[in-house]
């Protein structure tokens, strides 16, 4: 195989998510580690991300084949999240984002390549006993807008 195709061929892979990132190079995963991080005590922060695959979230009248939306309520480690999500999240296999978000925070956490989550609900401890933050991460499907959501809390310890 030639270095050309070889390279085709690990450019698609890792755009379509085939390769998995070193949790340690992952841009992802030090935009979340920061988020949990940055969380105080007794501070709770959240995360919302919300995609639609095939159509446009209910509340719009335009149609679209994807949609993809981020609710970071002005916190600017969350803000930092939601501006890498909405560049470089998947949305027809929005599981990934979930499976990501959480082998990022829990980095003893992986995912074989035949791993498809449909949702979910996750715990994590985040820091050091005396300080850190509760992680609770959820991926369901959104009543409300339609499609999936990707839910990460920080509750502050």
């Amino acid at each position: 195989m030639s270095v050309r195709i070889a390279s085709v061929i690990l450019a698609f892979a890792a755009t379509t998510g085939c390769v998995s990132l070193s949790t340690s190079n992952d841009e992802l995963c030090g935009r979340l580690r920061e988020f949990a991080e940055s969380v105080g005590p007794d501070d709770v922060r959240s995360i919302a991300f919300h995609t639609s695959w095939g159509s446009n979230f209910r509340n719009e009248s335009e149609p679209a084949i994807f949609a993809k939306e981020c609710i970071h309520g002005g916190y600017a480690p969350a803000k930092a999240v939601c501006e890498y999500l909405l560049e470089h999240g998947a949305v027809e296999f929005a599981g990934g984002n979930a499976e990501r978000a959480l082998s990022c925070l829990a980095p003893e956490t992986s995912f074989g390549p035949d791993i498809d989550l449909t949702k979910g609900e996750f715990h994590v401890d985040f820091g050091t006993p005396d300080r850190g933050s509760l992680i609770a991460i959820e991926f369901a499907e959104d009543g409300k807008l339609g499609g999936m959501v990707l839910r990460i809390k920080a509750d502050g310890y």
